[in-house]
Formats: C-alpha cells, structure tokens, sequence
C-alpha cells in the first residue's frame, strides 16, 4: 500500500506548519484569558480541522496492489434445440433425441476430468446457465424453438470479460437458422472453439415442405395460386398427395412422384377465396414410411382476403385511341373491375347510363371528360362524387371541355388558368422525384425507357398546380426543358388524385422491337396511378399493427402503434393497452411502451400456432383518443426441422478458424486431452491494483465538520470575542 498526493510532500508539510503557527497566534492572548485545557482543547480542534482540509486539498490517493490466480476456465455450450431431435436420427419428437442425452451426459462427465472451471450452458437462440456438471444433462429439454451460434458465441465472450475463458466446447450439430454466420465470430475469437459434432452427418429419409410462395392479398371469387416447393431425401419413387387445407378442409391436391435419392419438386394448387378477411392456409403432404420426423411436412401461409376488386369506372368525353389505350390497360389488370362509359354526340354513352351509385366506387378516370356532349346533370353526379371522396385520376384530350373543368376543380391537382387551344409536341421528363415515386417506377423497364418513348400532344393551356401537389414529370420541347406540369399527383385530407397533361399516350402501346424495353412504360404508370390514387391515407388517431401479418412458430410477435391527436400531432404520453383474443376466446392482455414522438412498442413474445385478433385503445388524462383493431396469425414451427443431417463441415471450420480441434461424438472422449494441450489453457496470475481517492471520502468531511462545530461550541461557551 502507498500514499501519493497531487503536489508535493513538503509543500503540505509547509502549509501544515503555517497552519499550526496560524493556531498558536489566535490562541497565544484570548478574551476573556483561558488557560489549560480550555484553551488547549479550541486550538486542537481548530489545527486538526486546517491539517485535514490541506491534507485533503493535496489530493492524497491511497494504492493498494494485490495478486491472485485464476485457475482457466472451459466453457461447454451444449445445444438444445429441437433439430437434435432429428439430426440424432429418430422420428420421436417428443424427446431429446436417439441417444442424444447419453451421449452428451458422456461428454460433459469426461469434461468433468478437465483441470480447471467446467461452466456447463445450454443454448438455442441465447444462452442458459444449467448448473453443476452432476445435473446438467437432466436440464437439457431439446425444445429450443431456433438456434443462433453467432449470437451465443459472442454471449460467451460477453460472460466471461475479464475473467481467464481458456477456451469453448461446442456441443451442437452445426445447423443454425438465426443470427449471422458463426465462422465470423470464430475467427475473431480470442480463445479456441473445440467442436463436437451430434448427429448424424449421412442425413436420413424425409420429405418436407422447404417453401409456400402465394400472394400476399386475394380477393373474394378470385382464383389465387399457391406454389409449394418440396424437398425429399433418399425418396425410391415414393408417391405423395401435397393437400391446401383450411379449417382441415381440402381445397386442392395433387398426387407427385418422387425421384430417387435426393430432389426437390414444386406443385402448383389454387383455391378461390369465398369470404373477406385475414385466412391462414395449411399445405401437407403425406408423410414417407420411416421418414425422419414428419414435423417438417406442413407448413401455414396467411392471405388477406379483401370484399372485392378495385371498383374503376372509366369515363371518356369521345372516342379515341387514348380511351383504347386506357381502356386495355385497365381491363388486364385481374385485381381491376372496369366499367367504362364512352360519351355520345347525342349526350348519352355507348355502354349504357352511368352506375346509380358513383360514391362507391374505388377510383373514376376521366380520359377527355368532359366533353362538350356531355350533360350538365352527369357532370354534375361525378363532381360531386369526387368531392366526396372518389380518387379521381384526370387524363387530358383534345376534346376536354376545359371551361367545364371547373366544375371539377376541387379534387384535381391542378387548374386551367388560361385556357388556349394549340398544341405542341413534347417529351415527357420525369423530373428527380418523380423518378424517385412509386408511380414512375416501373417494373421490367430499361435502364432509361423515358428517353426512348414518342412525343405526346400537349395542350399549351397554362396550368396552376395547387400548392400541395407534387409534379412528378415535365415537359422537353426540342431539346430544352420546360416546366409546365405533365403528370401531377397530391394528397389531400387522405384523399388522393392524379392529373396526366398530355394526350397521344396510345402511341407508347405501339412501340417497335427495337424498343421493346420501353413497352412496360405506359401500362405500368396506369396500373400505378390507379393504384396509387385508390390507396387511402391513414388519418386514424391510433394506428396499432403487428410488424407481420404471419409468425413463424416459436418467432415473437411483436407490435407497433402510433397515437395522434385531432390536429394529426403525436402524442407520446398515451397509455396504449392492447387485448389479443385468442381462437379458443382466452384474452391476453398487455400494455404497450412509449418509443418517443407518438411511437409505442409492444413485445408479446411467442404465441401457440393460430389466428388471433387484437383490439387496442389509447387514453389519456382519462380521455379515449381513439381505438384500433386487427388479426394475425401464428404458424407451425418446422424451420428446426428442416434439415436431417448434422453439418461436420462447419463445425470443423469453426474450429480450424479459432484454433480449436473439430470431433464427433465417437471421438469426444478426447476433449479433455485437447483442451489440456491448448496453449492458453493454463492458471494466470491477475495482478489488480485499486486506488482510493481519499479527498472523496466522507469521513474526513465528517471530521472537519465537528471539529470546527467543536470549537464553535467551546469558544460560545467560554464567551470569547
């Protein structure tokens, strides 16, 4: 132990003196005169408190240095996840595995032997400690729902900073399916990862559903594919039945032939949706005599099923190609229902009166329209329809009555502010954040397809965009940019529209081979237009989703929520509560975390297969702001038993990339006598060294505090002045 101070000894020492001196001059004469101990025991008091505020202005730090040995320390991580059950070669999924829980009783009993700390862990996605070696085998259960070697690797490292880790026993059979690659960690690991491979590296005979593809979203009476991609091993042109089941009901099968050896296959089966909602779909396929395990041979899709199509009416001022062009364009969209009315010279339309009920539809194009044939009583109907909601997407034409256009005003993104009735030839220009939205931006075009599409007519009526619109394209005139509007979209009080400014549009659905990577342009914009025009803004107070409308099994479910109040500001200091509803009608409620800025987060955890709804509710200062509602879905767990075979190769690797020595489960006896022989595997000498700061201390403020409260006291009581 040492003292050190923040200047020098001697230069205390001389203000320790004066200090003194200073005590024996204020004391040498008092009044009234005292003497003995009634002057003694002031002037103690009063050079005691001087010498230890001086002392402690010194800044005086006491070090103390002390050595210990650490005996090395092996870390056995051992894995119980549900692949184990597969991997160690038996169909029962009930248990640990064929042999498994022996087999690594066996091993840790001979780690036992190691001369150091044996720390026994248990992993899946993270890390557990399972107690003393006599009793850890009994803690292993194989039910970890995902398995992460990255992440229980550097928890490792993470539980043993600091102390001497001497090196890692891995008992696992290689598969990982979360976190990133171990090999990573392995390289950078600072003491060697001795590999034990479990399981059996030949596989064994399985069939397993590897993926469904289908949409995301179907509608009511629409047909929608399901695709299922199959994998089997060691198959001897077995037959299996793939089924799509609901509520145990059979959609569709079909009956394949499986190769010889290993192969994988997809089948293609459909169902027509027949009511609206969030469904979760099951495909099977019948299980091979003395497969592995069967767990891996379903697996569960959701589809949001929505009431109907886009209701679109389309309707132009006169014939003409543009109004084909459109009109195709519309028509092959299968998620689409068109109705399309072509105005008259007499007024009325070629398909019939217009729909009794405009406000129910999803989004009207107007392609010339309108025209000076049509009646004042049907432009009157589709003005107020889209003044009451109805995206509207407005496609000018040499016919279009621009005077009446008003009539329309409102809703549109733009304005004839002086109407003329010639016509230039213009390219159109995607300006930078046009090409950046959603509705330029095609998919399958070229590299650059705007460049290579045909002039349009555009009429040189000047137009006023309303102040929250976005132009999205220009014009080009002869090589010189223009910025008269082409294409201009905006959203208002969530309610969405779209101007196209320029007619001739049927001549970029008549493009030559040579360029054919432009063909896509025209019906991708439209498509995207009518899409993006029929998708309503959320202005709901309280916005609470799940971050997916489908979970894995064992996968957290979590959820998200915004909370606004009536001027669209976030409120951050709602309480949020959530209720999630199971199938069977049991309520599980939950509370959700503010994230700042009118953001709140909830982490359910892992919920059993099925469908669920939720209902949640903010309040604050006892006020409900508002309410949100869904569901989602849980699916079956098979990722960890995807595959059948243990992987050698990359627990070898792992242990060659950290210096480690790669074994099986034959050989694990040897673990003990590799881990000896590691260079690192040896007791340390940690040599510690403390410092305390002893002007920090309170004891000394304790101190000086009563000694200058002492002499206060005495010299009040002896009356001196």
């Amino acid at each position: 132990m040492s003292f050190s101070f923040g200047y020098s000894p001697i230069l205390l020492l001389t203000c320790i003196l004066a200090a003194g001196a200073l005590t024996v001059w204020s004391y040498r004469r008092t009044v009234p005169p005292l003497s003995g101990w009634r002057r003694i025991v002031p002037a103690a008091l009063r050079f005691t408190a001087l010498t230890t505020i001086l002392f402690l202005l010194a800044e005086p730090v006491v070090q103390r240095i002390s050595n210990t040995e650490r005996a090395p320390i092996l870390a056995v991580l051992v894995d119980d996840t549900q692949s184990l059950r597969v991997t160690a070669g038996t169909a029962d999924t009930t248990g640990a595995g064929n042999g498994s829980t022996e087999t690594v009783r066996s091993i840790l009993s001979s780690a036992g032997t190691v001369d150091g700390d044996v720390r026994i862990f248990a992993f899946d996605e993270s890390l557990r400690d399972i107690g003393p070696l006599s009793s850890a085998p009994d803690s292993l259960r194989a039910d970890g729902a995902r398995t992460s070697l990255s992440a229980v690797l550097d928890a490792v490292r993470s539980e043993f900073q600091g102390e001497n880790l001497g090196g890692i026993a891995l008992l696992s059979d290689g598969r990982y399916n979360a976190g990133r690659n171990p090999l990573y960690v392995a390289e950078r690991s600072s003491v060697p990862i001795h590999t034990v491979t479990l399981g059996d590296t030949t596989g064994a005979r399985d069939v397993q559903i590897r993926r469904v593809t289908t949409n995301d979203l179907a509608y009511v009476g629409t047909e929608l594919p399901v695709r299922v991609a199959l994998r089997a091993a060691q198959a001897n042109g077995d037959q299996v039945t793939v089924r799509l089941l609901q509520d145990g009901t059979v959609l569709d099968d079909e009956t394949v032939r499986l190769p010889t050896g290993t192969s994988e296959r997809v089948v293609s089966l459909s169902m027509t949706p027949e009511t609206a909602g969030l469904q979760s779909l099951t495909v099977a396929v019948t299980p091979l005599p003395g497969e592995a395990t069967e767990r891996n041979n379903t697996a569960t899709q959701t589809v949001r099923v929505l009431e109907s199509k886009r209701r679109v009416l389309l309707l132009a001022g006169a014939p003409s190609p543009d109004v084909g062009a459109f009109r195709r364009v519309l028509a092959r969209d299968k998620n689409t229902d068109l109705t399309a009315r072509v105005a008259r010279q007499d007024g009325q339309y070629y398909e019939g009166s217009l729909p009794d009920d405009l406000t129910d539809l999803d989004v009207i194009v107007l392609v010339g329209y309108p025209s000076p044939t049509v009646s004042d009583g049907d432009l009157q109907r589709v003005a107020e329809a889209v003044s009451g909601g109805v995206p509207v997407v407005f496609a000018m034409q040499p016919n279009t009555d621009l005077g009446r256009l008003s009539s329309l005003a409102d809703a549109l993104p733009v304005a004839p502010e002086q109407i003329r009735t010639s016509t230039i030839e213009a390219l159109i220009e995607p300006t930078d954040r046009g090409l950046r939205h959603p509705i330029l931006d095609v998919e399958n075009a070229g590299t650059a397809p705007w460049e290579q599409l045909p002039p349009l007519r555009y009429n040189e009526t000047r137009w006023r965009a309303s102040p929250d619109s976005r132009v999205l394209a220009t014009l080009q005139v002869r090589g010189m940019q223009i910025d008269n509007p082409a294409v201009v979209i905006r959203s208002r009080a969530g309610r969405r529209s779209a101007a196209i400014l320029a007619s001739g549009t049927w001549r970029w659905t008549n493009l030559p081979d040579d360029l054919a990577a432009a063909r896509t342009v025209w019906p991708g914009v439209v498509s995207n237009l009518v899409r993006w025009v029929a998708a309503r803004e959320d202005t709901r107070p309280v916005r609470v989703s799940p971050v997916q409308d489908m979970f894995s099994g064992g996968e957290r479910v979590e959820f998200t929520g915004q909370v606004y109040n009536e001027s669209q500001e976030p409120v951050s200091d709602a309480s949020v509560d959530v209720t999630i509803t199971a199938e069977d009608g049991n309520e599980f409620p939950h509370s959700m975390e503010p994230a700042g800025n009118g953001q709140y987060t909830l982490d359910v955890g892992a919920l059993p297969e099925g469908t669920y709804t939720y209902e949640a509710s903010a309040e604050r200062n006892d006020a409900t702001l508002g309410t949100d509602r869904g569901t989602f879905s849980v699916g079956t767990l098979t990722i960890e038993y995807r595959e059948t075979r243990a992987d050698a190769s990359l627990m070898r690797q792992i242990a060659e990339r950290s210096g480690g020595v790669a074994l099986t489960a034959a050989d694990a006896d040897r673990l003990p006598e590799v881990v000896r022989q590691s260079a690192g595997f040896s007791s340390r000498t940690v040599t510690e060294e403390q410092e305390t700061e002893l002007w920090r201390t309170l004891l000394f403020l304790g101190l000086i505090l009563t000694c200058l409260a002492g002499e206060w006291t005495l010299r009040k009581r002896f009356g001196l002045v």
